[in-house]
């Protein structure tokens, strides 16, 4: 039986963080990176919806090295609910250093899943999202179309199982779109996390783009199963 787990949950970064958007090294240490960067032959994805891709994959793969590698060093540049780092426009937060100590809590005992693989209906459906927000300046799930994940994903394929959706406001490289779902600051639910982390879904598809109020979003869908059409 199909089943929708559309977490309608979305994150707004409500100050722009200045960080480079380089893409990521293949030779991370500690990944093989040969195994989890499952897009970058998707001709289909931008380098940084590849770099996305591969982000999550060293996440679910290893979750508690990705957190003492990447959201560990956090902690430290904490003033308060002020997150600064030198050279980046402060970002002020919900719950301050207490969202990234409890990520690292749950990731550092969270079990390994699955990698996952890029799909062209997942990452047609991202897309139309995108565009749709970037011309408009909306945000969160339903389109100005009034579409919902569950319209949009099924112009392109059918799916099976679960499908969830995880969207970022202003994170300008792969690994802070990533990091920043993780902690997830300020939705009590952790419901990126949750979608990020779990273990039924096995494909996925990303956008990354300019939005007029946000300066970059980044739209990521989920599924169980997905036939392109």
């Amino acid at each position: 039986m199909k089943k929708i787990r559309n977490i309608r949950l979305f994150l707004i970064i409500f100050c722009l963080v200045s960080l480079p958007a380089a893409s990521v090294s293949a030779q991370d240490g500690g990944w093989d990176t040969n195994l989890l960067d499952t897009a970058r032959g998707a001709d289909y994805l931008s380098e940084i919806e590849k770099d996305i891709i591969l982000e999550l994959n060293k996440v679910r793969t290893k979750p508690a090295l990705y957190a003492s590698e990447y959201i560990e060093p956090r902690k430290s540049a904490f003033s308060g609910r002020i997150y600064r780092v030198s050279g980046q426009i402060d970002l002020m937060t919900n719950e301050g250093v207490s969202a990234v100590s409890e990520c690292l809590r749950v990731l550092g005992k969270a079990a390994a899943v699955g990698i996952l693989r890029p799909s062209i209906a997942l990452s047609s459906a991202t897309s139309d999202h995108r565009n749709d927000q970037g011309e408009t300046g909306r945000t969160g799930h339903d389109g100005s179309d009034k579409s919902s994940l569950k319209n949009r994903i099924e112009r392109y394929g059918e799916w099976d199982i679960y499908i969830g959706e995880n969207i970022t406001y202003g994170p300008e490289s792969a690994r802070e779109v990533v990091v920043q779902l993780l902690i997830d600051d300020g939705v009590s639910s952790r419901g990126h996390r949750k979608n990020i982390m779990n273990r039924v879904f096995n494909y996925a598809g990303t956008a990354y783009g300019t939005h007029p109020l946000y300066g970059y979003m980044c739209v990521m869908d989920f599924a169980g199963a997905i036939i392109d059409r």
